[in-house]
This record gives structure tokens, sequence and C-alpha cells, in this order.
């Protein structure tokens, strides 16, 4: 839960939780602030365009693996895909109730990944006005592994 690990709770406030250490309400707005004040942020369903940003705030150069709208170029990134030996599953294998208490347990988590995604985003585009290069060429709203974080929460 990222939540918990952006208010700094947990046991001697390393955010690590123990069972008796999870609070009964996260403050996802002190999550959101904090994550809004980290320095560097990247998002796992845009890895290679996350790099591209690190690179382009540390070094104040962007590789040319960043320039999505070249093939060629956007190719050379040599980055690892890890899948941890997981099978593939969809929102669909589960039921309902599952689902609901899925969207109980990772609301907080949710409203602060959509913002990290908003924050992404937009200093993507920054980066890109900068350099005058295209780093983000798909559409996170509409990614489909982003489908239910950006989805509308229910209260």
């Amino acid at each position: 839960l990222q939540t918990l690990r952006y208010t700094c709770l947990g046991v001697a406030g390393l955010g690590i939780a123990g069972e008796s250490d999870f609070p009964e309400f996260l403050n996802v707005t002190q999550a959101v602030s904090n994550m809004m004040m980290t320095e560097y942020l990247g998002i796992a369903e845009a890895y290679q365009e996350s790099i591209c940003l690190l690179r382009a705030k540390l070094t104040g150069a962007l590789p040319a693996f960043c320039d999505c709208s070249n093939a060629t170029a956007w190719g050379l990134f040599n980055g690892t895909k890890e899948d941890h030996n997981s099978t593939p599953h969809s929102l669909s294998d589960y039921s309902e109730a599952v689902i609901a208490d899925i969207d109980t347990i990772t609301f907080a988590d949710r409203v602060l990944y959509r913002a990290a995604v908003e924050r992404f985003e937009r200093e993507v585009r920054e980066v890109e006005k900068q350099f005058g290069t295209k780093v983000l060429c798909k559409d996170l709203a509409s990614d489909p592994a982003l489908k239910y974080v950006l989805a509308p929460l229910a209260d």
C-alpha cells in the first residue's frame, strides 16, 4: 500500500507496517502531498518514458531512445521486463464481491496513483517541450494497464 508508505506510518517510522501498526484510516491527502514533493516520479506502465524523464532531470540531456516518434531510436532502449513468473489475469477473473473488497482496500492507493499518473504526464510534457522530442506517444488514459486505476472512484 503506497499510501501507507507516503504517509511514513509503520514500525519505527520506517514505513514497515506490522499487523498492529496498520492505521484504521490512511491520510490520502498527506500521501498525495508527499508524493508531489518527491523529486522524481515514474510509473511502471510507462517504464521507458519514466527512465527518459529521470535522465532528463538528472543529466539535462535526453537519450536517443526517448524519441517515441522514431521507432528505430525507441527500440535502442535496453530495459528489462520482469514478470516474476506471474500468470496473466484480468479483473473479469474475479467476482463482484472480490472486486468490491479490492476497491475498498485500494481506494486511497488509487487516488494516490491517479495523482501520480497526472503528475508524470505533466512532467513528461514539460520535458517534451524543453527538448522538442516526443517522449510519451501512448495515451495513458486509454492504456488497459491503467484502466482500473484511472476509472471513476465509487464512494
